[in-house]
């Protein structure tokens, strides 16, 4: 049923625009947090379906009481995560939120979460296009 409900909304929010989606996403999902942590980590691949740059410029989720971008950086040997105003996504290329680059900072859930939850995203793109994605909880890494 999770996975009908996760097609389903990747249908709609390809279906979004009149003019066809200018941003398509693969590879979502979220790394699920240890007991008592209150911050995870979203993460996916946004293609940019133009031929013009576009940036991420909002992520939103109902699912928190926070949504921002980040990334992790390593200066003379430690690593800290930095926020981020907007994503880049230059034309007709692609960009991967990953762990130790970008990625997407969930904080304060409105529940606690578990793998094989999903949990909506609300990204905003620089031409005012919107995306819906169902990002599902992991333990670890799609594919390892």
């Amino acid at each position: 049923m999770r996975r009908l409900l996760f097609l389903a909304a990747l249908l709609f929010a390809a279906s979004a625009w009149g003019d066809g989606p200018t941003v398509r996403a693969g590879h979502v999902w979220i790394r699920e947090a240890p007991p008592g942590v209150k911050v995870l980590a979203g993460y996916f691949t946004l293609e940019n379906l133009t031929d013009k740059p576009l940036s991420l410029i909002s992520v939103s989720s109902p699912d928190f009481d926070s949504a921002m971008l980040h990334q992790s950086v390593v200066k003379d040997g430690v690593e800290s995560m930095l926020p981020v105003d907007t994503l880049p996504i230059p034309a007709g290329a692609s960009v991967e939120l990953k762990p130790g680059g970008f990625h997407v900072m969930l904080a304060q859930p409105k529940k606690n979460l578990f793998a094989g939850d999903l949990v909506t995203l609300f990204l905003k793109f620089s031409d005012q296009s919107e995306l819906t994605l169902l990002a599902p909880v992991r333990r670890d890494e799609p594919g390892r």
